[in-house]
């Protein structure tokens, strides 16, 4: 069975809602922020709603990796000669997703002309290969995912209310890794156990390092968090991660005693500005790494966990509110 890490109550309760919503076969939009674990909820619902079968496929698509001339090829497939290029029929996402999940990652960033055809297609159970009028019958759960707003979106214009409203029958929301810092440290742990065999083994945390870790505001939240541990038992000293084994910012090491965290490097967060603050500690970060690698843009999106396109938008945003940033 796939697990979930969940020891904070806002975590368990989203958990809880993820496993009552995989009894039941219903479209589910799972929000948040970059890096939270959105698939990770895909796939424990997944897991749970075909326990039974293990045969049963689950198919993923990245909406935002793909481009958008390519994506509905990939989702609706092609028969033979449909167009330049296509020397064979190839089924699509959604009909490899038969009798089993399909998940569409980062929706939010769908073409508005293909979320039309995307409703329709949910709406009529059914879709055509792109150069063939033979209807394939279609039977998959359907899980959404996105770290957009999707009704400022609608709002907006960029995205479609009826496809919302069709994608978000229950929807989930997972909260950034700076609002349930209890899972931090068990979190931790599950990495370090997860590349032991992988890395190294036999690696431990010390106590200045636990206090670094529940002290970060994490703007890259899990996956921040992977990533820093994995570069800590890397860099281990003595089977002991240090902070300054971790590639966070603003780490004061003393040469003759084990690295102390500064407490300055964690944004302070209050209920009344919680989303700013947010914003606020993940854009410093980002500003951060182009300045530690120069504007790397690719190296920066791989680290975040995010497309060059996403991030470019990110920087954008930045630039708009004056935030200055190495180019």
């Amino acid at each position: 069975m796939y697990e979930l890490i969940a020891e904070s109550a806002s975590s368990i309760n989203a958990f809880a809602l993820a496993r009552r919503i995989a009894s039941f076969n219903v479209p589910v939009l799972i929000q948040g922020e970059t890096g939270t674990g959105k698939e990770c909820v895909a796939k424990f619902i997944h897991a749970v709603a075909f326990d039974k079968n293990e045969s049963a496929p689950y198919i993923g698509v990245n909406c935002a990796a793909i481009p958008e001339n390519m994506l509905e090829a990939t989702l609706f497939g092609y028969d033979k000669g449909a167009f330049t290029g296509a020397v064979a029929s190839v089924p699509g996402k959604m009909e490899l997703a038969n009798n089993g999940t399909l998940l569409l990652d980062e929706i939010g960033d769908m073409p508005l002309a293909l979320q039309a055809k995307i409703l329709r297609v949910l709406q009529e159970q059914q879709v055509e290969r792109l150069g063939s009028n033979r209807q394939i019958k279609l039977n998959f759960r359907l899980i959404a995912c996105t770290n957009k707003n999707l009704e400022h979106e609608v709002a907006a214009g960029r995205f479609r209310e009826d496809l919302y409203y069709r994608l978000s029958v229950i929807p989930v929301t997972i909260p950034p890794l700076r609002e349930r810092t209890e899972d931090i440290i068990p979190l931790a742990e599950s990495f370090i156990k997860k590349y032991a065999t992988t890395l190294v083994k036999n690696i431990r945390l010390s106590e200045s390092t636990r206090r670094a870790l529940l002290s970060y505001a994490w703007p890259g939240n899990v996956r921040q968090l992977e990533n820093a541990i994995q570069r800590g038992m890397i860099l281990n000293r003595d089977g002991m991660i240090y902070p300054d084994t971790l590639g966070l910012p603003v780490v004061n090491a003393c040469a003759d005693a084990e690295p102390q965290w500064q407490a300055s490097a964690a944004i302070p967060v209050s209920e009344g500005n919680l989303g700013q603050h947010g914003r606020s500690a993940q854009y410093q970060y980002i500003a951060d790494l182009m300045r530690k690698y120069q504007g790397n843009k690719s190296k920066i999106a791989d680290l975040l966990g995010i497309t060059p396109r996403a991030l470019r938008y990110r920087l954008a945003s930045m630039r708009k509110q004056g935030i200055e940033v190495f180019s």
